[in-house]
């Protein structure tokens, strides 16, 4: 039987890729190559065959996505970290690509009846699916590393790289590793400044590592462009400590108040609702952080055209501060082993709603993430490289299809991006970084702090946390007096479903009334859980992941 050598692309979304003609093949590409033009790199692609195309990928540095449709082959590609996502199907023409959810729903006639009960559960207690499954059974995504060639023998998911994680090295000398980790972060603020020729960088500034080095690095290389923001509750301490660092560094800073009044009517703008829509690549929620952060610097008029946003995703995660204390020092049978790795995934990620996680829905959650292992085809590894597991499967699920799905607000809004702690040459690194190094992100800490880029590094707390607005101080102490008796579990319980909702710095819970979340009894672990059953209504499926 022969199929179809060609990709249908299919557009639709407010934003899309750049699509270019050439002789032979058409080509799409979002995002872009280092010390490329994507005009070069659309070139090279159409040149591809299925026997060079692992190779060039391979070699193809930066953070994109692209489509080729040819003649005698295509394919559709992700970098290395999935920062612009891609899902896939078989349809009666051919096989069908996008980075747009809604227009594979369209196309397909997609609802409810065609999703897997399984992933369901696992997207109502975490936001996002696992592996490569998408809600529908019929449509796949594209992991990190991996691309789709098709040609008349029909389509085939493959890798061209893999980031493995489990391969450190365990006899690296702790001084030599500092030195090439203070190389390569002077590397990364180089080729982010080589990358933007000078345009105007805006960087969402926090009282955290990530973005300090980013901001710090700007300075210390001398690029005078910058603009660092931050936002939330008026008086939050973060953005207080995202002040004092901007103004040591001499860089402009704004601050966009957040309240629950101003985000509700976010919450309901119809264009809102279009960027969540824009969202959707099939696999998990929206992130709702940004939005009105960018919304309001544009109303300002500080927002320039030609801005490239840079923000810190993801530091804490890549340099090991994600790891359980349980994988620190593994021990017992090979199932017991991958039974730690599970459960600590699933306790870290697959909370958030507390009357969901009963032992059936765990149990079909804990099974998904089984077969992800497997699938890797390295298990058993030896038991000091188990934590490298437990970082592969939520840097290929929740880092990909949750925490970069943060970048689509920058694409909604048309501005570029960078995430230079995702770049390939970071990831290849830690991924070899010995756990001793990773622990309390221990070797990130002391080369930011020993480096001490622009002065910003030894005296500036960080993650310094305030309970704010002032009014909930005194309310807080004597409800967490009252609880005492009661316990440590009441007292956070009552926490999340009376107080949390005024505490919370970005005002997320405002898409819903104060009275409803605080009357609701299924046990949301925070706002996200609101989103993920609001995403999962959408769909036309309940809260609980049932059709």
């Amino acid at each position: 039987m022969t199929h179809s050598s060609k990709i249908e692309f299919l557009s639709g979304a407010p934003v899309g890729p750049q699509r270019f003609d050439l002789p032979g093949a058409t080509v799409w590409m979002s995002g872009h190559a280092k010390g490329r033009n994507n005009q070069s790199v659309a070139r090279e692609a159409a040149a591809q065959t299925a026997a060079s195309v692992a190779g060039w990928l391979d070699r193809l540095d930066g953070h994109y996505c692209l489509i080729v449709s040819g003649e005698n082959g295509a394919f559709a590609a992700v970098d290395t970290v999935r920062s612009y996502p891609l899902v896939w199907a078989n349809t009666a023409n051919g096989v069908a690509v996008t980075h747009y959810g809604p227009a594979m729903e369209t196309l397909l006639n997609l609802g409810p009846e065609q999703m897997d009960a399984d992933v369901l559960a696992a997207v109502a207690l975490s936001g996002f699916t696992i592996g490569n499954a998408t809600l529908y059974r019929n449509v796949t995504q594209l992991g990190p590393d991996e691309y789709l060639w098709v040609d008349r023998t029909g389509p085939s998911q493959r890798r061209y790289h893999r980031w493995e994680p489990w391969q450190q090295e365990t006899d690296a000398d702790p001084e030599a590793l500092a030195q090439r980790l203070s190389a390569l972060n002077e590397k990364l603020i180089d080729d982010l400044i080589a990358g933007s020729a000078g345009r105007p960088i805006l960087v969402p500034l926090s009282a955290g590592l990530d973005s300090r080095m980013i901001a710090s690095g700007l300075k210390e290389a001398g690029y005078r462009n910058v603009h660092c923001v931050a936002y939330g509750v008026p008086g939050n301490r973060e953005a207080e400590v995202s002040r004092e660092v901007a103004q040591r560094l001499g860089y402009e800073w704004s601050f966009v108040p957040y309240s629950n009044a101003a985000l509700g009517e976010m919450f309901r703008d119809p264009d809102y609702a279009r960027y969540k829509s824009y969202s959707d690549s099939l696999t998990g929620m929206h992130f709702p952080q940004e939005y009105r952060m960018l919304t309001v610097l544009r109303q300002r008029g500080v927002l320039a055209d030609d801005t490239i946003v840079v923000n810190g995703q993801s530091g804490d995660f890549i340099a090991g501060n994600h790891i359980p204390a349980t994988l620190f020092e593994p021990a017992g049978s090979e199932e017991e082993r991958i039974s730690v790795i599970v459960e600590s995934l699933i306790g870290k990620h697959f909370k958030h709603w507390s009357t969901l996680m009963t032992s059936d829905y765990l149990d079909r959650i804990g099974h998904l993430l089984r077969q992800s292992i497997v699938a890797l085809d390295v298990w058993p590894v030896a038991p000091h490289r188990d934590h490298g597991i437990y970082e592969y499967v939520e840097f290929h699920d929740r880092q990909s299809k949750y925490v970069l799905n943060g970048q689509r607000v920058y694409e909604y809004m048309n501005l570029d991006w960078r995430i230079p702690l995702w770049d390939r040459a970071y990831l290849d690194f830690w991924a070899k970084a010995p756990l001793s190094a990773k622990k309390g992100e221990s070797l990130y800490r002391t080369v930011l702090e020993r480096d001490n880029w622009a002065g910003v590094w030894q005296d500036t707390p960080v993650n310094p946390q305030r309970i704010r607005p002032h009014w909930m101080r005194p309310l807080r102490f004597i409800a967490k007096a009252m609880h005492l008796p009661l316990g440590r579990d009441r007292w956070h319980l009552f926490e999340k479903r009376y107080l949390d909702y005024w505490m919370t710095t970005t005002c997320a819970y405002a898409a819903w009334p104060y009275r409803q979340v605080a009357a609701d009894r299924r046990g949301h672990y925070g706002p996200s859980g609101w989103h993920i059953a609001d995403y999962l209504n959408n769909k036309g499926v309940r809260w609980n992941g049932t059709i």
